[in-house]
């Protein structure tokens, strides 16, 4: 299997965060996907993953629009995956629909017209395909600069700034910062923090020496390994050492080979 991520073309890094190709055989058990604050557009050219739903597994949408996930998503791939995806930056999806981007939240939307990736001959020009036809549908008049300055605030922060203090820093009292986040991110300034959080404890483990799961806990800063517990549950579905135990696949690209190779050798205390 092969993961590769690209810059966007000059004229799309506004809104776009880079675009991402992955190909091959992916693990034959499902993959649980760690959520990262960011929509993407999803371009399959391989054989669609699957998704479960309930107790059922249905094929994705070979297009689709995946929203800001809040609750485990759990994929399998039956066949070999070929995927283009644009991850857009953290409001950069909103000019892309061309709406608020609140009511896709934890939805997977089909999409008409996208490009079909399945009669481009190369990855080079599947990425041409992918990159134009998000361009093409922007509208500039849903970008939110001053969610996009206060989103930026956030993720300096690690998700750390205190809502009174970014509503301060973008000029918007609480109420009204925390309407048009959700408006434009698809999620309140607190959920998104609270995502970064997660995040970041993949980062930990990929980059520190932590001697256990509560040093890596308090580093990405949780309260303690309880609280990161609830997160694991929350996001996905399963347990720390469950997640690590999962056979390599695309959910563990997603978060960096590296990351979760350091993790498996770090005591599970």
């Amino acid at each position: 299997m092969r993961y590769a991520e690209f810059p966007p073309p000059a004229s799309l890094r506004k809104y776009v965060h880079c675009l991402w190709v992955f190909e091959g055989h992916d693990a034959d058990e499902p993959q649980r996907i760690v959520p990262d604050g960011r929509c993407e557009l999803i371009l399959h050219w391989g054989a669609p993953y699957l998704e479960r739903d309930g107790q059922a597994w249905t094929p994705q949408p070979r297009a689709l629009f995946a929203g800001q996930l809040t609750r485990p998503l759990h994929l399998l791939a039956r066949e070999p995956a070929g995927v283009v995806g644009v991850r857009f930056r953290t409001v950069g999806a909103a000019p892309f629909l061309q709406s608020h981007v609140n009511p896709f939240t934890d939805r997977r939307l089909p999409l008409a017209g996208a490009p079909d990736l399945r009669d481009v001959p190369d990855e080079t020009q599947r990425l041409a395909a992918a990159a134009a036809y998000v361009a093409e549908r922007l509208h500039d008049q849903f970008y939110d600069r001053r969610i996009a300055s206060a989103a930026a605030e956030l993720r300096g922060s690690e998700g750390r700034i205190p809502l009174d203090e970014l509503a301060a820093k973008v000029e918007l009292s609480p109420r009204m910062l925390q309407r048009r986040f959700l408006e434009a991110v698809g999620v309140p300034p607190r959920m998104l923090a609270s995502v970064l959080r997660f995040r970041r404890l993949f980062e930990i483990l990929q980059t520190e020496d932590v001697a256990s799961w509560t040093d890596a806990a308090q580093a990405a800063g949780y309260f303690d390994h309880p609280q990161m517990a609830r997160d694991f549950r929350r996001f996905l579905g399963c347990t720390p050492t469950e997640f690590l135990a999962a056979k390599p696949g695309l959910a563990v690209h997603l978060v960096e080979d590296d990351a979760i190779v350091q993790a498996r050798a770090a005591p599970h205390g």
